[in-house]
């Protein structure tokens, strides 16, 4: 339960990205804010992420070592790899709950499983790897390399769902978490693309984010960055004030006059 959302702008060359800080803690009903959730894997790229943020969090640091060795990553290998991380650790986990107690590896099951087990034992295990489910987390991963900014969004749902690496650069903007749709609409009335131009769309992300504010576990702590192709550039806190008293300008301005609304109803 959270929002992170990214935008282009600039004719696709540069990116805005924002998140809020809240976290909820399983079991124990709690709400907080914590750390930052936009994270810097290159001087060019963030990822953010939605769902368990302990999972997130290995998925992560998993993933950078395996870019770090590389230093000329597009943001589509990038993406490709967490995706390939993200898929492993899940095999990972299943290894360890479904076969590990049977004194198998998941190896050994592919290759000897047929032949070695019973039939409906192979088969029963065989629905359990397909059922599999390790919680929900799915990541934003946006930012800009020679050929301009980029975002993809990179889900998980188990082998019966296969995995997944939407590539969101023609939409121009993405969202995840429990504000998603709040923000995803606002974006859209907006009329947010990646021709739009940067101002505009550090208003319009900020704007959106805040809209998803009603949503739960979304909390009002607002982080903000611009991805160019040489850093990220993280959006002081007298920018966001700046944006906030904008914002309530516009909002206030919306407001309609309820003297001009007399009379525009009459009961027979």
């Amino acid at each position: 339960m959270t929002i992170c959302i990214a935008a282009l702008c600039d004719q696709g060359k540069n990116c805005i990205v924002a998140a809020d800080r809240e976290i909820t803690a399983p079991g124990l009903s709690l709400e907080f804010d914590h750390e930052r959730k936009i994270e810097a894997l290159t001087n060019s790229s963030v990822v953010m992420a939605a769902g368990d943020s302990l999972l997130a969090a290995e998925v992560i640091e998993k993933t950078r070592p395996l870019i770090t060795a590389k230093s000329d990553n597009t943001i589509r290998q990038i993406a490709e790899t967490l995706k390939d991380v993200y898929t492993q650790v899940h095999l990972e986990r299943a290894e360890s709950v479904i076969l590990r107690p049977r004194g198998l590896t998941f190896d050994e099951y592919k290759q000897h499983g047929a032949q070695r087990m019973p039939l409906q034992a192979y088969l029963n295990i065989d629905q359990q790897f397909w059922a599999f489910g390790i919680g929900v987390v799915e990541f934003i991963l946006a930012g800009v390399d020679s050929i301009g900014a980029h975002i993809f969004r990179i889900h998980y749902s188990g082998l019966a769902g296969g995995s997944w690496l939407e590539w969101c650069d023609r939409l121009g903007f993405r969202a995840i978490g429990s504000g998603a749709m709040h923000s995803a609409i606002l974006l859209s009335l907006d009329g947010q693309n990646r021709n739009t131009t940067m101002e505009q769309t550090i208003y319009n992300v900020y704007s959106a984010k805040k809209s998803a504010e009603v949503a739960p576990g979304v909390g009002p702590s607002t982080d903000l960055a611009v991805i160019n192709s040489t850093k990220i550039d993280f959006l002081s806190a007298k920018t966001t004030e700046k944006l906030h008293a904008v914002r309530e300008e516009i909002m206030k301005s919306r407001k309609v006059d309820s003297e001009k609304l007399k009379g525009i109803y009459e009961t027979k």
